[in-house]
């Protein structure tokens, strides 16, 4: 038979043209296949320790399978960011939602979702849809999941649209190799944080050690901020019971709305911990972290890959195993070890998969430091006074400046150099400068002036706050910037020792020295606030004194400068209807040039002048010249805030420290004044007092 080509030809045409049609391309031009689209949802950020090596594995293992990104598959990413940024339960639902909008445009080939905020958000809605769906990373057990929608039969044999890798710890393993590192190993804890990650991380950490029994005693601590996890890594520190500790927190708040994770987390965490830390995966070990038995995520990230691979070849997800992860890794660090002064047994390191000798850059070890403000000049002031005290409780405890601590000093100097309300003002900004500066792990500040100008600022911080030596009852400062629910539990991250002087007994003490005495005049510096509302204190007590009270009359004075303390002086000296003239507080007053007049030039003038009798509410104040008080003891009270300091510097939370009054006062009487003033003491006074004082020394207000 004869073929006619011209027939033959345009039946071929015929033929292509059709194909064409067939399969969906333009006639005349060719286009290439479409490459398999693998759409990976990742809870996290690019960087996140977790997601990184996660998908390094994915990658590696596709590319093992013949599916090299970009040239026979297409590796497309949606990143949920919930560690970061999107933290919140209902921004993490919207995340998952905007993914599932991706996954619905795109009709990826398969969708592989990476750790539990993906699993929970996405893959749990794509069960039993025409996507086969790989996950990753799961925390929880996969029955967990299941038993809200089921994805799986069984984990052999799944029968939906699902499969996976889920991460198992191999915690057990941990705890005995860290066994081996810590001789006597008695008790660990584990940190987690109180995201949906971490109450899953919780539950499968009870899950394993319960599957597996151990005979070290452990302890699992959530924290909900970044301050309670810094209180955590300083109760273990103190904690002689506390071997190792497993940290497996990686997103937590700090005070002002930023989102910890990730190498800051850690790198504070190497700084300040003094235990071994047991490594999640060998990511935290190669950061810094001591070691142990780890998930290897490269690892897990291969397994998956091995499983997207069969799913692009054909085989249903349904009829691939649900498997733990197969494979763990053995880390240590040796530069942490260094630091921390362990030797890891040869036969350990021998056996460990990697050994890193560096850690992050900024993680040598920190001594806790403490930063004390104080209102005045150095040795000036109450303050002064409590931070011998303090120092005292400190060294007691086991706490040495430049030892093991470190103590910074700001001085506000606003009794002599900076004594205007705009420059105390900018004083109160330079200490908080100083905060932010040192970010010290506690702050002291002492006195009203620093109290009322940097406290507010401080509160509900990362940083724990505590106040001495404040004249003013702290519930004043707590209408300003709430600090506190009530002294018992002030609740937020302030506590302290007050001042407050007890002004009955100090009238009553003073009137048993002077029985005559009934009708008062108090006068106060116009200074400081924190002058005039004691005065203002004083006067209301007394007048609301249910006890039998000496006075029957009382009176408050204020002067700005010292002409006027002079005038007034002598007016109240002269009046018959005044017994008793109180200058409690000449501080601050004014010369007629505008200087201020130092504390011992008045001090001075007052004693060789004043011709009635008066009284102070500051016990140390009589040995200048005062005739009597029944005041604070000041030393006491700076031991009261040291062993608070000590509590905080151990981990306790300031906001769960009861706010104190001084425990301690005593009576004291300046003989050499009642001389001058043609007073006998009685002699019961002198038997109760503590300190009694021959001499008057202005000079010493200096």
């Amino acid at each position: 038979m004869r073929v006619n080509l011209r027939q033959s030809s345009n039946f071929l045409l015929v033929l292509t043209f059709a194909v064409w049609l067939a399969v969906g391309l333009p006639a005349g031009r060719c286009q290439a296949a479409r490459l398999p689209v693998v759409l990976v949802i990742h809870s996290y950020d690019p960087g996140n320790l977790v997601s990184e090596p996660e998908d390094k594995g994915l990658v590696e293992g596709l590319a093992r399978h013949g599916y090299i990104d970009g040239k026979t598959v297409d590796i497309r990413r949606f990143y949920m960011d919930t560690k970061r940024h999107y933290t919140r339960p209902e921004q993490i639902r919207a995340r998952g939602r905007e993914a599932l909008k991706l996954v619905a445009a795109m009709r990826p080939d398969v969708v592989v979702t990476m750790d539990d905020n993906a699993i929970r958000t996405v893959m749990m809605s794509l069960v039993d849809t025409e996507i086969p769906v790989v996950f990753s990373g799961m925390n929880n057990q996969p029955e967990f999941y299941n038993r809200a929608r089921e994805f799986m039969r069984s984990r052999s044999q799944p029968g939906h649209n699902v499969t996976g890798v889920h991460e198992r710890l191999y915690i057990d393993k941990s705890l005995q190799l860290m066994k081996e590192i810590v001789p006597g190993l008695r008790r660990v804890v584990f940190i987690v944080d109180d995201s949906p990650t971490g109450y899953a991380i919780k539950r499968q950490i009870q899950e394993e050690l319960f599957a597996n029994e151990t005979d070290i005693l452990y302890s699992i601590w959530q924290a909900d901020s970044f301050a309670q996890y810094r209180r955590f890594i300083l109760r273990i520190n103190s904690d002689p019971e506390i071997g190792a500790y497993y940290p497996v927190a990686v997103r937590l708040p700090a005070a002002d709305g930023s989102m910890v994770t990730g190498e800051d987390l850690f790198r504070w965490t190497l700084r300040h911990g003094r235990k071994p830390g047991m490594a999640v995966n060998y990511v935290v070990s190669r950061m810094g972290i001591l070691g142990g038995v780890s998930v290897n995520f490269v690892s897990m990230g291969r397994q998956v890959a091995d499983r997207v691979a069969r799913i692009l070849r054909g085989m249903p997800a349904g009829e691939i195993s649900i498997e733990d992860t197969s494979d763990y890794a053995i880390v240590f660090n040796m530069a942490r070890a260094r630091q921390l002064g362990i030797a890891i047994p040869t036969d350990l390191l021998a056996a460990a998969d990697q050994v890193f000798e560096t850690m992050l850059p900024g993680t040598m070890l920190k001594r806790l430091h403490v930063l004390i403000i104080h209102s005045y000049g150095k040795g000036i002031g109450s303050g002064a006074v409590l931070e011998r005290g303090i120092l005292d409780e400190l060294k007691k405890n086991g706490f040495f400046d430049n030892r093991n601590i470190s103590i910074s000093r700001f001085y506000m100097e606003t009794r002599q150099k900076y004594t205007t309300p705009e420059q105390i003002r900018v004083q109160g900004r330079e200490a908080l400068g100083a905060v932010k500066c040192l970010a010290p792990d506690v702050v002291v500040i002492l006195d009203d002036p620093a109290v009322a100008e940097v406290l507010p600022s401080l509160v509900d911080g990362d940083i724990p706050v505590l106040f001495g030596g404040i004249s003013v009852r702290p519930e004043v400062y707590n209408r300003s910037r709430p600090f506190m629910a009530s002294r018992q539990k002030p609740g937020r991250n302030v506590t302290g020792v007050t001042e407050e002087v007890d002004y009955v007994r100090t009238l009553e003490t003073a009137h048993e020295v002077v029985p005559a005495a009934h009708r008062l005049v108090v006068v106060t510096s116009d200074a400081e606030p924190w002058l005039q509302m004691m005065s203002e204190e004083f006067v209301r007590e007394v007048k609301s004194c249910t006890r039998e009270c000496p006075i029957t009359s009382i009176g408050v004075r204020h002067v700005a400068t010292f002409a006027e303390l002079q005038a007034l002086i002598r007016r109240l000296d002269a009046d018959p209807a005044v017994d008793m003239v109180a200058v409690t507080g000449p501080l601050g007053l004014r010369n007629a040039d505008g200087s201020v007049r130092p504390l011992a030039d008045t001090l001075a003038w007052l004693f060789a002048n004043q011709s009635k009798p008066g009284f102070t509410f500051f016990t140390d104040w009589v040995r200048y010249g005062y005739l009597v008080s029944a005041g604070i003891d000041l030393v006491a009270s700076g031991h009261q805030l040291g062993r608070q300091l000590v509590r905080v510097l151990k981990g306790d939370d300031a906001g769960e420290i009861p706010i104190e009054k001084p425990a301690e006062s005593y009576i004291a009487i300046n003989l050499a004044r009642a001389r001058q003033l043609g007073i006998r003491v009685p002699v019961d006074i002198l038997e109760a007092a503590r300190l009694v004082y021959d001499r008057m020394e202005p000079e010493r207000a200096r």
